[in-house]
This record gives C-alpha cells, sequence and structure tokens, in this order.
C-alpha cells in the first residue's frame, strides 16, 4: 500500500471516531452552541436560547439565588413574602395592574404567570407570546420591576398578611402538612430544618415595612441573579433587550456574603409516624446521611453519572419486579441517591404502601438493597439495562428540534441554582456511544457498594399517611425496630428470571383489508378489514421516533 492510500485510510479512521473521543476525561464539560450564556458588568448571569417549540411564544425566568436560608431571625417567610409583593406593585404597575397587564396580552395568573420561593432561591415565570413584537419588551418590563423595583407599599403590605397566613394555614394540602413536620427531621441540625419558606405566623403577622425591604435590598441584586430566555425570537435582539434592562442594576456596597447551610450527617437512628386526616396514600421513607454532592464538571464526572445511573436503573427495575408477584410487598418501591438541598445528596428507599402492610414494605426494601450493595448485579441487568440507556439518549437525540421551551429554560434554571452541566444533547448522546460500552460490571458494582448504606449507617425512617381504622400503623419505635429487624434478614443472591425473547409464540394470521378511503379533510386513511376491525391511520410530525396507537371497542358497563 503506497504511502497516499495509508494517508486516506488513517483520515478516514479519524473522521469516523465520534467527537468526543478527541477529549479527555479531565476536559471540562462544554456548553451547548446553541446556548448563549453570558455575565454582564454587574454579575448578572443570562441564558439564550432560540427555540420555535411551540411557536410564537417565548419563557422568561427571572431566578435569584435568594430563599428562606438567608433570612435574620426577624424575617423567618419574607422570602415567601417578598415574591407575593412582586405582583403587588412595582415602578411600572400599580397595586394589581400586573397581572391586569399580563392577562391583557393572554398570559394567565397561575396557568402561565407563576412564581415560587425555596430554601436558596426565588423563582419568577413568565411565559409570554410574541406574536406582537411589542410584548417582548413588555415582558422584560416587568422582569426588570421583579428584580429592582418592587414597591412594598404598606397598604399592600397590610392586605398581603392575611393571604399568606392563609396559604400557611391550609399547608396546600396534606402532603405539604406532612413534610413541614418531617423535614425539620431530615435536616436535623442544619439551618434549614428551622427555616421552612412559609416562615412563621408570629413575623408574618407582625413584621414592619422596612425589615422585608432590608431583605429585598440584600439579597434581590444582579451578581445573584439570571435571566433566562427560551422561545421563537431573534437571540440578538434578545440580548439587547437584556443589556438595557438589566446592566443598569447595581449592587449595594458592602454586599452581604451569599453563604450556603451546611448539613451536618446524621448521628442518630430514629422512627417518625406522621398522619393526617386528608392524606390519601401510606408512604415509608428510610433516609440514610446526608453527603456532599459531587459537581459535573469533567467529561469524567459524565461519565460517572452514567454510571451511577445504570445502578441506580437496575436497582429499580428490581423493585418493579417485586410488584409483579402475587402478594406484592409494596405498590411501588424504589431507592435513590439525589440532592436534597444545595451541594448535598442523600440516598433513600421508598415505598407506597399496599395491603401487604409497613412490615412487609421495610423488608422489601432492606433486603433488595443490601443484595444489591452485597452481591451487585449480573452481566444480563447490566446488558438491558445499557441498550435501555441508550434508547432513551437516543430518543432525546432525535427529538432534539421538537422540544418545548419551558423544558429548556427549566434546565438552564438548574445550570445556574444546582451547577448541573448543559452541554447540549447532542454532545450527551456522543458521550453515551463513546463510553456505554467501555462501563465494566465490575465497575458497575464496586459503584453499587459504595453508593448503597449498610446497614450500620444512622437512618430516620418516616412512615406518613391517613390514620384509617382498618390499617395497622406502627409507633416510632416500632417502626424503626422493623427496619433493625430486616436487616437481619439473610441476603442471597439475585437470580436471574427467565425473559420470553418474544410476546407471542406465533404472530396471528393477518386479516386482509377489504377496503380503503381517504379522509382528505383531516389527512387520516381508513382501512377496513374482513374481520370487522376498522383503522384509522394519520401521519404527524409532532415527534420525530415516535408511533402512538390506540384502540377501543364496544362493550363497557353500559351494555351490562
Amino acid at each position: 500500500m503506497n504511502q497516499k492510500k495509508i494517508t486516506t485510510l488513517l483520515l478516514a479512521l479519524v473522521l469516523a471516531v465520534p467527537a468526543v473521543l478527541a477529549q479527555t476525561l479531565t476536559d471540562k464539560l462544554p456548553i451547548a452552541p446553541e446556548i448563549k450564556k453570558g455575565t454582564l458588568a454587574n454579575g448578572l448571569t443570562y441564558y439564550i436560547r432560540v427555540n420555535s417549540k411551540p411557536e410564537q411564544k417565548v419563557e422568561l425566568r427571572l431566578a435569584v439565588k435568594a430563599g428562606s436560608i438567608l433570612e435574620d431571625d426577624d424575617q423567618r417567610g419574607l422570602a415567601h413574602f417578598s415574591e407575593h409583593m412582586a405582583f403587588n406593585g412595582s415602578k411600572n404597575f400599580k397595586k394589581n395592574e400586573l397581572v391586569s397587564f399580563l392577562q391583557l396580552m393572554g398570559v394567565k395568573f397561575g396557568a402561565d404567570l407563576n412564581a415560587y420561593t425555596g430554601f436558596d432561591e426565588t423563582v419568577y415565570i413568565l411565559p409570554i407570546p410574541v406574536d406582537k413584537p411589542e410584548n417582548l419588551e413588555k415582558g422584560f418590563l416587568v422582569l426588570e420591576d421583579w428584580a429592582s423595583t418592587v414597591a412594598f407599599d404598606p397598604t399592600e403590605i397590610e392586605k398581603e398578611r392575611g393571604v399568606v397566613l392563609e396559604e400557611e394555614r391550609l399547608g396546600k394540602g396534606a402532603d405539604e402538612r406532612m413534610f413541614k413536620k418531617t423535614l425539620p427531621l431530615i435536616l436535623e441540625g442544619s439551618k434549614y430544618a428551622v427555616r421552612l419558606p412559609i416562615g412563621t405566623t408570629e413575623v408574618i403577622k407582625t413584621f414592619k415595612p422596612e425589615v422585608i425591604r432590608r431583605f429585598y435590598k440584600d439579597w434581590y441584586r444582579p451578581d445573584l441573579m439570571a435571566v433566562v430566555v427560551v422561545g421563537d425570537v431573534d437571540a440578538a435582539k434578545v440580548e439587547a433587550l437584556i443589556k438595557k434592562h438589566f446592566d443598569k442594576l447595581k449592587t449595594k456596597t458592602p454586599a452581604r456574603p451569599r453563604e450556603y447551610a451546611a448539613v451536618p450527617s446524621r448521628t442518630t437512628s430514629q422512627g417518625f409516624v406522621v398522619t393526617d386526616p386528608e392524606a390519601t396514600n401510606h408512604i415509608l421513607q428510610i433516609f440514610y446521611p446526608t453527603q456532599k454532592m459531587p459537581l459535573q464538571i469533567t467529561v469524567g464526572d459524565y461519565r460517572q453519572q452514567i454510571v451511577k445511573s445504570l445502578s441506580g436503573q437496575m436497582l429499580n427495575l428490581r423493585m418493579q419486579e417485586l410488584t409483579q408477584k402475587a402478594n406484592p410487598p409494596f405498590i411501588f418501591g424504589g431507592g435513590s441517591r439525589s440532592e436534597f438541598v444545595h451541594g448535598y445528596e442523600s440516598y433513600f428507599g421508598f415505598a407506597l404502601i399496599g395491603q401487604a402492610g409497613v412490615v412487609a414494605a421495610i423488608e422489601a426494601i432492606v433486603v433488595e438493597n443490601e443484595r444489591a450493595r452485597k452481591f451487585g448485579f449480573s452481566a444480563a441487568e447490566l446488558d438491558r439495562a445499557k441498550k435501555s440507556a441508550m434508547r432513551n439518549i437516543e430518543r432525546a437525540y432525535n427529538e432534539r428540534d421538537k422540544t418545548e421551551s419551558s423544558n429548556y429554560a427549566e434546565e438552564f434554571l438548574r445550570n445556574f441554582l444546582s451547577d448541573e452541566p448543559i452541554p447540549g444533547v447532542a454532545n450527551e448522546y456522543n458521550y453515551y456511544k463513546t463510553f456505554l460500552d467501555g462501563i465494566t460490571l465490575q465497575e458497575i458494582n464496586t459503584f453499587t457498594a459504595k453508593n448503597i448504606p449498610s446497614s450500620t449507617e444512622k437512618k430516620l425512617v418516616v412512615f406518613q399517611g391517613p390514620d384509617k381504622a382498618d390499617f395497622e400503623i406502627p409507633g416510632n419505635e416500632a417502626l424503626l425496630a422493623a427496619v433493625t429487624n430486616a436487616e437481619k434478614i439473610p441476603v442471597t443472591p439475585y437470580e436471574e428470571k427467565a425473559v420470553a425473547s418474544s410476546l407471542m409464540k406465533a404472530a396471528p394470521a393477518p386479516a386482509r383489508i377489504v377496503s380503503e378511503k381517504q379522509l382528505a379533510d383531516i389527512g387520516v386513511t381508513q382501512l377496513n378489514f374482513e374481520n370487522g376491525t376498522t383503522v384509522f391511520l394519520k401521519s404527524t410530525d409532532f415527534k420525530n421516533d415516535q408511533i402512538v396507537f390506540s384502540g377501543f371497542r364496544s362493550g363497557g358497563v353500559s351494555t351490562y
């Protein structure tokens, strides 16, 4: 082979290798080229992505890294109260004019326009139609007012006290009322345990206007803010609007340091039972010690996240398998390690309890966790998990031009608030193609053994649900004892079940088409078969990689 042919062959081989192989595991994860991420001179971060799904609509977000964790003792509840006041008057929108103004553009309060306050952030959500060019400018004016000129009028504050107190009283339902009781135990020893966003009744009733203004001036500042814009827009025009409305914002000096609260590791084990008359389900949760969450910064970190995802997928498939038994231990169950508060993650097991009761659910969760921790998974399980993971990322890649703008907006918020990487689905698809085959069973099982806590770890066992006469609810000590007893059950390796290679042994004989009809006005083809079945076919471009089937026949209770 001559030198020219050798060179040509080597060039072809290089071009055939996925682009990600040109990187090393220590390379920093990139930002997707479709995303414009920038920072103004005053520290404000912004994200812009052009996306036409849906057409003539843009998703606006204002995120502030300020939540209840930053409240002084005399401000408990005022991060959330500040969010409420953003809709009650600002420089350009007096009193309740804002909601009316936005409704004229077709934006509905609650359904579209909304906001929320958490421990570490406050986020304002504003989707607006851009069928009229002036709407985009109006949307940015609203964001600017929220960011810098909320009025905090004393009269409006007095009116809003009752609204927030009623929200606190109702607790937004049984789940949240029970959560408010368990969260201080989950985060015991941390400032988070005493800084629930709803605050305290005493502060909400009695705070002076200057106290809430102090919170707003301290923490609503550009270096703690991000503006997210995703939609059917011109990127250059959007960037110019961001600079026009937010370059002028200033940070008060000296600025208070923005610090995140530490979460100490659990030192004791505890059982806790909480009921609510309006609860609908009995739920079991086992929380293990909270740990610092590693950041995803490099390509190697992303590969490790694939390992974590495969391990979790296989464990939860085993849990799902238990629900197929004649007498299942729970209706639904699983285990996961995920972020709980900023920078901290915790492993927890959970189950939706059915007729088998609390003890059966506890034993199943504890035993399956220990089985995976001690013996790992099988080669067949890993093979199925890899195929499923690859199919999922392929589907996301194939549908990349059908992704809703709101999904991108939420992704960019997570990048700003939690440092979630945003390499884009094209890069992620290449990472999976590059790394998935090379992840070994030994690597998975080593990770699983470290990821799932052992029985010696301290834990909080929570049972919550309705207090029903026909359901035996354990006490706190009995609940913890049930977990301790379950940890003593001998565990054996997982036994691989035979899996059918096809849905049926023999395919049925096909029926003959007797007639075909075109319903041109709705783009549908009607097929009539000799067995009486009628089929309607319609081609759509809503998804690139999806076929939807549905079927029905005459019958049901109406004929009984």
